[in-house]
């Protein structure tokens, strides 16, 4: 039968509204009811504001939890690959070969090894799945990395290597290579390395290797992202309905962070389902 209606206000910015449909008393809102109405707007608007806040300030303290946890995780790995590192140094001294296996003496701690006696060699890795990676360093500087059966080099090859928890490696030294595909640090990428490690190991439990992703839509209808993502478009170009995550893995010659990273982006924008 009447109404009354208020906004509200937060430094001149409508945040809302205020509203209040026929009085009890059957009469019409009038200007007194109006005056007690925007003081009551006036404070519902602070408590919103502060409840956004308190909001925001919650999220901001829980991704710097978050990140705490990360960077906890990756200081202690670090602390495990020195020790690891020590004890294959004592293992391996006065030798130019020797060899183990990745569940025991993980990438990380083999690089920073290395690199403390500044080697130079190749090391081989064979992974779980036979897989095949040469590593090459300089002086116990990271300078070229290849997976032999994928078309992956360099850096992103690394990052793969990294994931491989279990398998082989031996490391023979004095073997050069001309290509010089890296030119960062080696303790930064494995920084780097171990952070995205970490992420690889959330979204593998999110993304299992036998299930298949699919367009949400028709192929033809599909927008394809930017044509510098070039990650999400190798995915998008291997998908075919028929290949499970494993084999799209693959065939899209990216290491598997950059690939699960990708397939979980591509099914938030809804462009493919499971």
């Amino acid at each position: 039968k009447s109404v009354i209606c208020v906004p509200l206000k937060r430094d001149n910015n409508v945040i809302g509204v205020l509203q209040s449909l026929n009085r009890k008393d059957k009469t019409v809102f009038n200007n007194e009811d109006l005056t007690i109405f925007e003081s009551l707007a006036s404070i519902a608007s602070i408590a919103i504001e502060n409840a956004q806040l308190y909001q925001i300030l919650n999220q901001r303290l829980q991704q710097l939890e978050e990140q705490k946890q990360r960077n906890e995780y990756i200081l202690n790995k670090l602390r495990s690959s020195e020790e690891e590192a020590l004890k294959l140094r004592d293992l391996s001294k006065d030798r130019g070969v020797f060899s183990g296996k990745l569940d025991v003496f993980r990438v990380e701690n083999l690089i920073q090894m290395l690199g403390n006696d500044y080697k130079t060699g190749r090391l081989k890795l064979i992974s779980g799945n036979n897989e095949e990676a040469y590593i090459f360093l300089n002086n116990g500087k990271l300078k070229h990395v290849e997976i032999r059966n994928r078309n992956l080099s360099g850096i992103n090859a690394f990052y793969e290597t990294i994931c491989w928890q279990d398998g082989d490696f031996s490391f023979e030294t004095g073997i050069e290579q001309d290509k010089n595909t890296i030119d960062k640090m080696s303790m930064g990428i494995i920084i780097e390395g171990l952070r995205r490690l970490d992420e690889y190991n959330v979204l593998k439990e999110k993304y299992l290797v036998d299930m298949i992703p699919k367009f949400a839509f028709e192929t033809d209808q599909v927008l394809l992202p930017h044509q510098d993502d070039v990650p999400k478009i190798s995915v998008l170009k291997s998908i075919d309905g028929n290949k499970k995550i494993a084999e799209l893995l693959i065939s899209s010659n990216l290491d598997r962070y950059s690939f699960f990273i990708s397939i979980d982006e591509l099914q938030k924008d809804q462009m493919i389902t499971f």
